[in-house]
């Protein structure tokens, strides 16, 4: 796909992977749409560097979704891509965490997702690409929640890719260098080239296909 010109929403992105994304789209000429839940000091940063617009976005909270559609249709009238990076990690036993952290990896991590395709489902003319993990792939102790909802993310896009006519792809990276991982792992930005390599459909993958970041690395 030519990027050029192309409306591209990243959730999740003041900072990290979705940062990183959002400056290479930026760098094909792509107009992005960057979210971010608490840290505007960072998205307003960055969107200055990369002349983007930037929208507060609550994935965990349905309300929010839907302004963050409503503003952007009226701007720009539609998305070409869409891109579900918003996630969020514990890092501990099951009996260890708590109901508070259970509940905000599951609505952050899947039931967000799915709720912000839904949303913009009506107004999507490109495509899909949803972040899940190499923890979606395989399980890791002290990680069962969060490897939870990244399986959870690839059953998704697989079943969605048999729903609807647009492509859709699954991401996933391994241990990247982000707050998330307390900086351990690869370079985001790396993660952030497979993203647009996928966005630009040039990794010969259907629609449903996981793309592990690890392949290109």
């Amino acid at each position: 796909m030519e990027l050029k010109h192309k409306v591209v929403l990243i959730t999740g992105s003041s900072v990290g992977i979705g940062a990183e994304a959002a400056k290479l789209f930026s760098s094909e000429g792509s107009q992005v749409i960057l979210t971010y839940k608490k840290n505007k000091s960072e998205g307003e940063k960055l969107a200055s560097e990369i002349n983007a617009k930037l929208i507060q976005l609550d994935v965990s909270n349905k309300e929010s979704i839907d302004a963050l559609v409503k503003t952007v249709i009226s701007e720009f009238n539609h998305i070409d891509i869409l891109v579900n990076n918003a996630g969020v990690l514990t890092w501990k036993k099951l009996l260890d965490q708590s109901d508070e952290e259970l509940k905000d990896q599951v609505l952050t991590n899947l039931l967000g997702l799915i709720r912000v395709t839904k949303a913009v489902l009506p107004h999507l003319k490109g495509m899909i690409i949803n972040i899940a993990s190499g923890a979606g792939k395989t399980g890791f102790g002290g990680l069962s929640p969060y490897c939870a909802t990244k399986f959870g993310v690839r059953g998704f896009t697989q079943s969605m890719a048999k729903e609807i006519d647009l492509p859709l792809y699954c991401v996933n990276p391994g241990m990247t260098a982000t707050r998330m991982t307390n900086y351990k792992g690869i370079e985001p930005k790396k993660v952030g080239q497979v993203i647009l390599n996928t966005a630009k459909e040039t990794l010969s993958k259907k629609s449903g296909d996981d793309v592990d970041v690890w392949d290109y690395y």
